[in-house]
């Protein structure tokens, strides 16, 4: 090798250190909250996972669990539900931010002496396991609905592999709504979940979050606002850099959606008697068209999975029609 080239070499080398140590130091950071909002009920902790509980009238036996999707928190689903009439339980992404703490009047947090959770923090199956506690512990109505969005909605379909007696009770009705989910077998947008980029998305997904959380609202906005835009949905989005406590977990978070959706079987279906999964008329996150044959091919293992197709909207369908999705709910549990 030409000698001349050596001090090329060794300058390369010591950018692609610099890189490498910078995105180590971001994916590793304790990073601060910053958005906060009001909470009418309980707050409970098990471990880095925070739970939201509104408890409904006394006349009023239906619960409704919620589970965000990826580098979202609980507000996701706080309008929306504000004025039902229900048991709300709103269960955060571990190890991310809850937006009801940090607010004057915040109610004391309650930790739950749950078991030892035996998943990997920041994977789906981590998540879903406290969820089905939620389901096996605080939720008391009759008639509930699991409400999951986005990579929420895996976490739903987890909770039933976990917890099938729980899902198919005997004793109460227990239906699901997967809104924009990640689902079985189904595909990121684009070449998403291809190794090549999802490999790259994982290895500078750091560096953007950083870049983002310190860039103005209006490059944040450039970068990720798509389709149909509400105030809730600016307001929510510009935070999304924000919420999670590293940037680690979002790594593990991203890592997990892709396993789980190759190496999730269509049987993952089977274990909720009523199952809705409302797509949005476009989504720039997740693929539309393996969503659709995900759930087509769920329909086939058990009749009770139902398709709702909206219309003016993206990934984010409670944000971008919020009186779809009551409208929805309203329906199903008249």
């Amino acid at each position: 090798m030409d000698i001349s080239l050596w001090p090329l070499l060794l300058l390369m080398l010591f950018l692609l250190l610099t890189l490498h140590c910078y995105r180590r130091h971001w994916a590793k950071r304790d990073l601060p909250q910053t958005d906060t909002c009001k909470f009418s009920g309980q707050l409970m902790k098990v471990k880095k996972t925070y739970i939201g509980y509104r408890s409904a009238h006394a006349s009023c036996h239906r619960t409704i669990i919620c589970f965000p999707g990826f580098m979202e928190d609980i507000r996701y689903f706080q309008e929306l539900y504000q004025d039902d009439n229900v048991e709300l339980i709103l269960v955060n992404n571990a190890n991310y931010h809850c937006p009801f703490l940090g607010v004057k009047d915040t109610v004391d947090v309650t930790e739950l002496a749950w078991p030892e959770n035996p998943y990997q923090l920041g994977t789906i199956e981590y998540d879903a396991f406290y969820v089905g506690l939620v389901l096996e512990h605080l939720a008391t109505g009759s008639n509930i609905t699991l409400h999951g969005h986005s990579r929420g909605g895996a976490v739903v379909l987890e909770t039933g592999r976990q917890y099938p007696k729980l899902t198919n009770s005997t004793t109460r009705s227990v239906s699901a709504i997967l809104e924009a989910p990640v689902l079985p077998q189904a595909r990121m947008a684009g070449k998403g979940s291809d190794a090549l980029p999802h490999g790259l998305a994982c290895y500078f997904l750091p560096l953007l979050l950083g870049w983002l959380r310190n860039s103005s609202e209006e490059r944040r906005i450039k970068r990720i606002m798509v389709g149909p835009v509400t105030p809730l949905k600016h307001q929510l989005l510009l935070s999304v850099a924000n919420n999670p406590r590293t940037y680690a977990t979002c790594v593990t978070n991203l890592r997990s959606i892709i396993a789980w959706q190759r190496t999730t079987p269509i049987e993952a279906y089977n274990n909720f008697s009523a199952l809705t999964v409302i797509m949005g008329e476009h989504d720039h996150v997740l693929c539309n068209h393996s969503m659709l044959a995900s759930t087509e091919k769920g329909q086939a293992v058990n009749k009770g999975v139902s398709i709702v197709k909206t219309e003016r909207t993206n990934h984010f369908i409670s944000l971008e029609r919020p009186e779809v999705m009551r409208a929805y709910y309203s329906q199903i549990t008249s």
